[in-house]
């Protein structure tokens, strides 16, 4: 059974914030801050603000945030977070951020998609994905949430075709 309540606790924990520095850091040379996003059911939480990044330019970044502790060769792509609600999973939302960091905590590795690049490209792939590739059921207590399991390679190509516009 899938615990959302765990995965929220070792979000929530702290532990991570070396981590993410590092990885913003890395990502942003010219961060001067970051902060997680607050906690809980607030409108930043909702809109899937799990990090705010400053800037040296006075510009800011916003990242949802998604840790997986087992390392895999896909990224899951949760499409239905609550199949009795029938209520979108994360890529199907409007969220308001920039980034999704997504990280494989084991080899500490972080693939950091721009929000509007990857819903393009989930909207050009959706079906041919959701027919072509494993589906997730992650069993939580009254219900299940469903993912489609994409090879961390289709998806960085399939992005970067996305970024090409032909008119």
């Amino acid at each position: 059974m899938n615990d959302f309540k765990e995965c929220y606790d070792i979000a929530e924990s702290g532990k991570l914030e070396p981590f993410w520095d590092a990885t913003y850091k890395f990502a942003f040379p010219n961060m001067t801050n970051q902060m997680k996003g607050r906690s809980g059911k607030c409108n930043s939480q909702n809109s899937g603000v799990d990090r705010i990044i400053y800037l040296e330019n006075g510009k800011t970044v916003t990242v949802e945030e998604k840790v997986r502790t087992t390392s895999y060769p896909d990224i899951a792509i949760e499409y239905v977070s609550n199949d009795t609600t029938n209520s979108p999973g994360w890529i199907e939302k409007d969220l308001s951020v920039d980034y999704l960091a997504y990280a494989f905590l084991p080899i500490k590795t972080v693939y950091l998609f721009d929000w509007r690049m990857l819903k393009l490209t989930w909207k050009r792939n959706k079906d041919a994905w959701l027919s072509k590739y494993f589906i997730a059921h992650a069993q939580n207590e009254y219900y299940t949430t469903l993912s489609v399991c994409i090879p961390i390679d289709t998806l960085l190509e399939s992005c970067k075709e996305s970024s090409i516009i032909r008119v």
